[in-house]
């Protein structure tokens, strides 16, 4: 049995063999701090590890890149405030999928129902939290890469506001919409790592905000998880009082979504595109088909897609001013089964982008919660906010888990 076998046996497959457990001489960076010292840090596969090469989830990727010569700055500024190294995780190819599911190092196994996909694409990452292997770990949000399956496998994530966090030796699928995530399986292990990455400070203040939950979102929700919500939303009231309140946007998220979808693929043609049309076999199917379609974008739609977008950034400008944030179920419900067929594993895909595509589209920082069980499937909150205000979002996330749970 090799090594990577061992891994995916005994670690629910979290983690690639490359670097497990031993960090290479040359990533070892000169410690600055120790407010990590204590915390155990697993890495997507995604982010730059000096002396090591970068997978990406795909074997043909990963034997055409050089060994690294840089550790991603994301990852040493955690090493240097003393975080330890546990190792680097599975992704979806490319990260160009929301399912967890990879054709060639296989699915992680989501601790919180081992019958249910753990999500993606940074699977690897969220399992290695969820099942206790780590208490940190990086992983990349583009479409909802974090916030999804953070839901899915019933942890803390948080994606930041896009550009928050510097991306410096990180694979980005989409350059105008990857950030950064991570996850936690606590509040205050996620704040922390914002803190040091972002150089900033969650204070525990007393600062007055007031929770909107919109309709046409909560409307994507299945029944089970919007009923639920809704009770749980009138007792939060019964807390909070008229702090809490309910809000019609007009925006079509079926159309933002489409938009999404549209400049996520043309920008992943710009990037991988020629890569992509070469090395077509090598993907599993479902990413291959993904990136055979980014080919087909035209400028026409790309145009028409950044006119939405454009609409979305006004829209939620707008609707988040100061000490005002969402409040939402993160996506529309429980994981798929892991033997559920590729169509409806897709078909889930596509209606939890009508979720995440608003802070996607309009770069906003969201923090998805640990909340409930539907049929024994974890089922996560949202916390969304204005451009830049990730620390307000941290707050609220953590004074609104309090009173919900």
């Amino acid at each position: 049995m090799t090594k990577n076998d061992l891994l995916q046996a005994g670690l629910h497959g979290a983690f690639v063999a490359d670097g497990f457990d031993s960090l290479p001489s040359a990533a070892q960076p000169s410690r600055t701090g120790d407010k990590l010292a204590t915390l155990r840090l697993a890495v997507k596969d995604v982010f730059d590890i000096a002396g090591l090469r970068t997978g990406s989830g795909n074997p043909v990727w990963r034997e055409q890149q050089p060994v690294a010569a840089r550790t991603a700055l994301a990852v040493r500024v955690l090493l240097e405030e003393g975080a330890q190294w546990v190792g680097k995780t599975v992704t979806d190819e490319l990260t160009y999928s929301l399912a967890g599911v990879n054709a060639h190092y296989g699915t992680p196994v989501n601790p919180a129902d081992p019958a249910r996909i753990p999500g993606g694409s940074s699977s690897g990452s969220v399992v290695a939290v969820a099942a206790g292997h780590a208490d940190i770990a990086l992983g990349t949000d583009c479409g909802g890469s974090v916030r999804l399956p953070a839901s899915y496998c019933g942890v803390w994530g948080m994606r930041p506001t896009h550009g928050r966090i510097a991306t410096d030796g990180c694979l980005t699928l989409a350059h105008s919409f990857d950030t950064v995530g991570w996850f936690a399986r606590d509040h205050s292990t996620l704040a922390l790592v914002f803190e040091v990455l972002a150089q900033s400070v969650v204070a525990a203040d007393d600062d007055a905000f007031s929770v909107h939950v919109p309709r046409n979102l909560l409307a994507c929700a299945d029944v089970p998880v919007a009923a639920r919500f809704e009770a749980a939303i009138e007792a939060t009231m019964k807390s909070l009082g008229e702090r809490v309140s309910f809000v019609a946007p007009e925006a079509s998220l079926a159309d933002w979504a489409q938009a999404f979808r549209v400049l996520q693929a043309a920008e992943i043609a710009q990037r991988y595109g020629a890569w992509a049309r070469d090395h077509a076999a090598s993907f599993g199917a479902d990413v291959g088909a993904r990136f055979a379609m980014s080919l087909t974008i035209t400028r026409e739609q790309t145009a028409q897609a950044q006119r939405v977008r454009a609409e979305a950034i006004r829209a939620m400008a707008e609707a988040l001013p100061q000490g005002i944030y969402w409040l939402i179920p993160t996506v529309p419900g429980g994981a798929p089964r892991a033997d559920a067929s590729a169509q409806a594993v897709d078909h889930a895909r596509a209606r939890a982008q009508r979720m995440l595509c608003v802070a996607g589209l309009a770069g906003l920082p969201q923090v998805s919660m640990p909340w409930t069980r539907i049929d024994g499937a974890p089922v996560g909150l949202s916390v969304i906010g204005a451009r830049g205000a990730d620390e307000g979002v941290l707050r609220v996330a953590r004074a609104l888990h309090e009173v919900m749970q």
